[in-house]
C-alpha cells in the first residue's frame, strides 16, 4: 500500500458545511438541467468561483505551498469581507447547507441524517471546509444507513463511500484532514499543560 493510499483511508472528525440530495433517475435529470431552470445568482457564480478555486489551489499546495497559501489567505479574507458588506449571497446559500459533525476520510464519510436513504442509493455531497475557505462536490454512495437514538433532530447515522473521486478532489481531502489533524493534537496539548 503506498502512502497515498495509506493517506486515503486516516478519518478524523470535524464540522462542516453540507449538502447533500439523492442522486437518481429524477434527481440526476435535474441536475442536469438546472441551469436552464435556475437563475444565476451570485451565490451560484461565487460557489463555482470557490470549486475552481479549490481544484487549483489543490495543484499548487504540491508545486507552490508559497504561493498557495497567499492566494488561500486573499479568499479568506474576500469571504471575510463580503461576510461584513451583507452581499446577501451568503443569505441565499445558508437555508441550504447544514453545519453537521462529520467523520471524514478522503474515500468517505459518516454523518446524521434527516432522511433515511437505502443501501446503494447515490448522493450528490457538496461539503465546504470553512477553515480552508474549501469547497467540494463529489458523488457518494450510501454502504450503510442505521436508526440513532442519540439525535432526534437527524435520526440516522449514514455512511457514504466517495465514488469515482478525482485526484486534485482526493488530495484536498487529504490535505485537510491532515491540518485539521495536525490543529486538534496541537489544541490537545495545549490543553494538557
Amino acid at each position: 500500500m503506498d502512502s497515498l493510499d495509506r493517506r486515503r483511508y486516516f478519518r478524523i472528525n470535524d464540522i462542516v458545511s453540507l449538502r447533500y440530495r439523492l442522486f437518481g433517475s429524477d434527481s440526476g435529470n435535474a441536475i442536469m438541467n438546472e441551469a436552464s431552470n435556475v437563475q444565476i445568482t451570485s451565490a451560484r457564480i461565487l460557489e463555482s468561483l470557490d470549486l475552481e478555486l479549490a481544484k487549483s489551489l489543490s495543484f499548487l499546495w504540491k508545486n507552490s505551498p508559497e504561493t498557495a497559501n497567499v492566494i488561500s489567505l486573499l479568499s479568506k479574507k474576500i469571504d471575510v469581507l463580503a461576510g461584513e458588506l451583507d452581499l446577501g449571497y451568503i443569505q441565499e446559500k445558508t437555508p441550504q447547507e447544514e453545519r453537521l459533525a462529520v467523520n471524514i476520510s478522503a474515500c468517505g464519510m459518516a454523518f446524521n441524517s434527516k432522511e433515511r436513504f437505502d443501501f446503494g442509493q447515490r448522493l450528490d455531497l457538496f461539503i465546504s471546509f470553512k477553515s480552508e475557505a474549501t469547497n467540494i462536490q463529489v458523488l457518494g454512495t450510501v454502504v450503510a444507513c442505521e436508526q440513532s437514538k442519540l439525535d432526534f433532530e437527524r435520526p440516522y447515522s449514514l455512511r457514504v463511500d466517495f465514488d469515482g473521486i478525482d485526484l486534485n478532489t482526493q488530495e484536498t481531502l487529504i490535505q485537510h484532514i491532515v491540518q485539521r489533524q495536525s490543529s486538534q493534537l496541537s489544541l490537545q496539548r495545549q490543553k494538557g499543560q
